[in-house]
């Protein structure tokens, strides 16, 4: 896991695998229309799985436990065991109040979705994009949901982590004269 982890952080954090693979993000630019950078973060995050020997689903929809429905943005299968190693959310933060609620969401979306899968995945990723530079979000709530888990909205206990890696990441567009954006950085991070 340690070493999966770190080539994932080793790749997202350098835009050489990003610009190879999806030029329209970094080179070209890209318009911030409708959900085009999501399904281009998307589709990197699969590209990146496929290319480490997983095989990668996107939308993938988790077992039905509890009532609610959660798709995991980047769902990657080892294709030895046939089982999901890697669970991925990508999206946009801004910065705000609202935009640290929506990532927490997110991480409740992994965590509920791991725990439905019978805490197979590995690994879990938070990757978050943004507009320019915007404050950090607080990881240290992150950290602290994954270690106490949540109670959901159909009121199920999820419970928190042990031994399951979460990885952060942020894409970080620049805005051009032109209006559109294009990726100026990219880092990836272990948070537990």
């Amino acid at each position: 896991m340690i070493d999966i982890a770190n080539k994932i952080c080793t790749e997202m954090s350098s835009l050489e695998f990003l610009n190879r693979s999806y030029p329209m993000m970094a080179n070209w630019g890209v318009r911030d229309e409708d959900v085009l950078i999501h399904s281009l973060g998307c589709g990197a995050w699969n590209q990146l799985g496929a290319e480490l020997g997983y095989m990668p689903v996107t939308e993938c929809p988790v077992p039905m436990t509890h009532g609610a429905d959660i798709r995991a943005d980047s769902t990657w299968f080892c294709r030895a065991k046939r089982t999901p190693e890697v669970l991925i959310e990508f999206e946009r933060f801004d910065g705000t109040d609202r935009g640290q609620k929506k990532l927490d969401e997110k991480i409740c979306n992994l965590l509920e979705a791991s725990f439905r899968w019978g805490n197979a995945p590995s690994i879990l990723i938070l990757s978050a994009w943004s507009k320019g530079i915007v404050s950090a979000p607080n990881k240290d709530l992150f950290i602290q949901r994954c270690k106490q888990g949540f109670k959901s909205s159909v009121g199920a206990q999820v419970p928190g982590f042990k031994g399951t890696g979460v990885l952060f990441s942020r894409f970080i567009f620049e805005i051009e004269r032109s209006g559109t954006l294009a990726l100026n950085s990219a880092r990836c991070e272990r948070l537990m």
